[in-house]
């Protein structure tokens, strides 16, 4: 038995571009190095891939997810899209969380073309961090601006992450056109796990042992905790 959909995710998978995933890693284990922090950011769907990192089992202790609930859909999708469409929404959330020269971002948008992430991208450059970016860059390069500086996400870049989804964040024609099953969410989660692997080997081969979460759900409660006290300060959201 096959399934199309399956098999268009594990070919788009096998398509990634590993270099520009050494290179993210490079300044992600640079950054926990020297005990910095990696900020992420993403609206709609593309918030769950900057989730990924975020206080879970077998990832960094030194991530901090910008959240808002309007951008999560959680106020409606067409009112989420609004605010992500809206020059300078983010800059009053963005400022609660503390962002210093020893911090890179990971910032996640399949057009980059939305204020909201072109704002997150110049606010954390503008402090010294490295940008990281995942989008869909043919889809990037063929659109517009929304930000009134005229620039996308990839413009605000020190890296870019490809996650070879469409403008349509799929890649199969089902019916008249429209293309369905979207992939830029499978394809972005793989890019910024492989992104946290490939940093944690980097480190290890440094002689750093980063901390790292253990499942809650299979006996790591007391290890998380002396972790969560000692990022208490740093992580908006802990």
């Amino acid at each position: 038995m096959t399934n199309k959909y399956i098999e268009d995710v594990i070919n788009t998978l096998k398509k990634l571009d590993l270099k520009s995933v050494e290179a993210a890693a490079e300044i992600a284990a640079d950054t926990v190095a020297r005990g910095g922090i990696i900020h992420t950011f993403g609206a709609g769907h593309s918030g769950s891939v900057a989730l990924e990192g975020f206080h879970r089992s077998g990832a960094f202790a030194a991530i901090d997810a910008v959240l808002d609930p309007a951008l999560q859909f959680q106020n409606g999708a067409r009112a989420g899209t609004e605010a992500e469409r809206t020059e300078g929404y983010i800059l009053p959330i963005i400022k609660k969380h503390i962002f210093t020269s020893g911090d890179c971002m990971i910032i996640v948008s399949n057009s980059g073309r939305n204020p909201a992430g072109v704002d997150a991208a110049l606010y954390a450059s503008g402090r010294g961090c490295k940008v990281i970016v995942i989008t869909a860059y043919a889809a990037q390069k063929d659109s517009g601006s929304r930000h009134s500086s005229g620039k996308k996400l990839a413009d605000c870049a020190d890296v870019i992450l490809d996650n070879l989804a469409g403008r349509d964040e799929a890649n199969i024609t089902l019916f008249d056109n429209k293309k369905f099953g979207p992939v830029s969410t499978v394809t972005g989660a793989a890019l910024i796990n492989a992104v946290f692997f490939r940093a944690a080997e980097r480190l290890l081969a440094r002689g750093i042992k980063p901390d790292v979460y253990s499942s809650s759900n299979a006996g790591g409660d007391d290890g998380n905790a002396v972790i969560e006290q000692k990022y208490a300060g740093k992580i908006k959201h802990l």
